[in-house]
């Protein structure tokens, strides 16, 4: 009986300490806006770019955060496959009517969305606060 009693102890310590550590889910809806027509200019958005057959170069390893991961969902309510960056730097892209998600460290500030073809963008501050789901449509 005090063994039952115990390991029931145990559990309930376990499931309070498990419930403490969930991040708070936060979902942001987000409307497109219609790209401007340029020049070429470079969008101001987007620091690094995806590069199509880069040569294969070494990045260091990065330094070790002591801060939390985050995750950014991006669900894509159009029918354009989308490009996703935080902080300006390209994480992956997001296919038509299907929704993917990328970790990132602590302390970003930006997330931009931009259709494949340039046509509308979505941008929207972050923090690392919250696992954010940000729902995107026209």
């Amino acid at each position: 009986m005090k063994k039952l009693l115990a390991l029931f102890v145990v559990l309930f310590a376990l499931s309070i300490s498990i419930n403490a550590q969930q991040k708070e889910k936060k979902i942001v809806d987000l409307t497109a806006t219609k790209m401007k027509k340029s020049r070429g200019d470079k969008d101001p958005n987007i620091i690094q770019d995806f590069v199509f057959n880069a040569p294969d170069i070494a990045v260091p390893k990065p330094e070790k955060s002591r801060g939390s991961t985050c995750t950014v969902n991006t669900v894509n309510k159009t029918g354009y496959t989308v490009y996703v960056y935080i902080d300006g730097y390209y994480k992956g892209y997001v296919n038509p009517w299907s929704q993917g998600a990328v970790t990132v460290g602590s302390g970003y500030t930006t997330v931009y969305v931009k259709t494949s073809g340039g046509t509308y963008y979505w941008k929207d501050k972050g923090n690392c606060d919250f696992y954010y789901n940000f729902n995107i449509s026209i």
